[in-house]
């Protein structure tokens, strides 16, 4: 029988070399372990080691597997180095229509449209083009039309382990507009929580990096 000691350093190169999260079943056909159980027990033994040394990087639970990052703490940093790559902006159309995906999934685009009250078109594509949206099937209506869901990586840049972390849609409160003649108050919608890689949780345009890669 390996060794422990064995079996969580190959896991370790594994989670290092991987540039997508890894789930436990293929953890397990990489290293030729059968026992989900022990693989799974040998990543939250990496993740207790990394934290307990107050390592840089971490190993995370992100897109229903796991992958090494670097800590929120030194994000700067890493921008600083890969600025070009890491920039992701989305229009505010854009981020409507994903966050109407995002907790709506599986909807069509006509039901996109009927919830933002304007089309979609161009705020699909843009997604789609990013890989935060694509085509999860079709509807069985008339016409067929294409349903729509978020993808893998929509969870790795929003930092969120599955879709079950995405904030209660009750966490989000609507500013009071302010009575005719009467003075402004305060209006700001507050930032929901964001479960996930950082502790903060991530903003739309400061996504969370998996660590930089060595070839």
């Amino acid at each position: 029988m390996r060794e422990q000691k064995d079996l969580k350093q190959a896991i370790e190169t594994l989670l290092f070399i991987t540039d997508q999260p890894i789930d436990v079943p293929k953890l397990c056909q990489a290293i030729g372990v059968k026992d989900r159980d022990q693989v799974a027990s040998l990543v939250s033994e990496l993740q207790r080691e990394y934290e307990e040394r107050g390592a840089a990087i971490q190993v995370i639970e992100i897109a229903e597997g796991f992958q090494m990052a670097t800590r929120p703490d030194y994000a700067a940093y890493v921008r600083n180095l890969f600025r070009e790559k890491m920039t992701m902006r989305l229009s505010t159309a854009a981020l409507e229509t994903l966050s109407i995906i995002a907790y709506k999934q599986p909807l069509t685009r006509a039901e996109i449209e009927m919830i933002r009250g304007v089309e979609v078109i161009a705020a699909l594509e843009t997604l789609l083009e990013k890989s935060l949206v694509r085509v999860v099937g079709r509807k069985e209506t008339v016409g067929r039309p294409l349903l729509y869901g978020t993808t893998p990586d929509f969870l790795r840049h929003f930092g969120l382990r599955n879709l079950q972390d995405l904030p209660a849609i009750d966490a989000f409160t609507i500013a009071e507009l302010p009575l005719e003649g009467a003075p402004a108050t305060g209006g700001d919608i507050p930032d929901a929580p964001v479960a996930g890689a950082a502790p903060e949780g991530p903003s739309p345009e400061e996504p969370v990096e998996p660590a930089p890669q060595e070839d």
